[in-house]
């Protein structure tokens, strides 16, 4: 039996070739149950991707709650908290023997440590504290801190004392005398720029470093320098060699701090704890 047909026109409102299109009566006479069965057949698959989706984002979650389950198992959560707690202390002491220095401190967000680990969020934790400490480095390394020789034989310390040369009287030093063999290497003890590199006065041979927190470090009496004005210098890096050029009463160091333009104890930072 032949299925009955309808001609539907379309009309083109711009004067263009017109088309005809044959559709199943029935459809026409039934749109409403063939609508309903499209509707019904789009909700379906809808409803199985759905049940795909939560299926594979179950997996996932369990997943996570496996894997959390496991570092669970592995790491000591107290002594996690208390190693956390214990870098914090750290950081504060060293802010403030940095502030009773009157430098510049660390900036740390959340000093104290926090009062609740988790254990899920161990490495966020890590990654917080590792980031915390490469900026303690980086201050340090802006601090002049430590010996410039490896002589720690202070023969002249910072202050008035007796005149070297003719034992009588007392003069004001400036900074502190370091003995050492002649040609020892001589290392600066901070990151800075190079501000005077040669003859300077009674200092002889002289390198002067500039750094931040408004310090400077200047080494005299030197027997060679190895570094030019206006060099970039990093922390432990060879600046020159040990001598006695200059008003020198043998081969030794001559090392001061400068901050502020004022001369400071160098002894405070060569030992650098309270």
């Amino acid at each position: 039996m032949r299925s009955h047909k309808t001609s539907i026109l379309i009309i083109n409102t711009e004067g263009k070739r017109n088309k005809t299109l044959l559709v199943p009566t029935r459809i026409l006479l039934h749109w409403k149950k063939y609508a309903a069965v499209a509707v019904l057949v789009v909700l379906c698959l809808i409803a199985v991707l759905g049940v795909t989706v939560f299926h594979k984002t179950s997996k996932i979650y369990q997943h996570e709650i496996a894997k959390a389950d496991k570092i669970k198992s592995l790491v000591d959560v107290p002594k996690a908290q208390q190693t956390f707690q214990s870098i914090d202390e750290s950081i504060f002491r060293i802010n403030e023997l940095l502030k009773s220095r009157g430098l510049v401190q660390m900036e740390v967000e959340n000093l104290g440590g926090p009062e609740n680990v988790e254990v899920v969020k161990i490495n966020e934790l890590a990654d917080f504290y590792r980031e915390q400490l490469d900026n303690l480095e980086k201050t340090l390394k802006n601090v002049p801190i430590g010996n410039p020789t490896p002589s720690d034989k202070i023969i002249s310390s910072y202050g008035y004392r007796r005149n070297p040369f003719t034992g009588r009287g007392a003069e004001y030093h400036s900074g502190i005398d370091i003995k050492g063999e002649r040609g020892t290497p001589v290392k600066t003890t901070a990151n800075g720029k190079v501000e005077v590199a040669g003859w300077y006065g009674g200092y002889g041979k002289c390198v002067i470093v500039k750094h931040e927190n408004k310090l400077k470090t200047l080494y005299g009496h030197l027997s060679e320098i190895t570094v030019r004005e206006g060099d970039e210098i990093e922390s432990g890096q060879v600046i020159g060699r040990l001598g006695s050029t200059g008003r020198s009463s043998g081969p030794h160091l001559h090392y001061e701090i400068i901050k502020d333009d004022e001369k400071v104890n160098p002894g405070d930072y060569i030992n650098f704890h309270e």
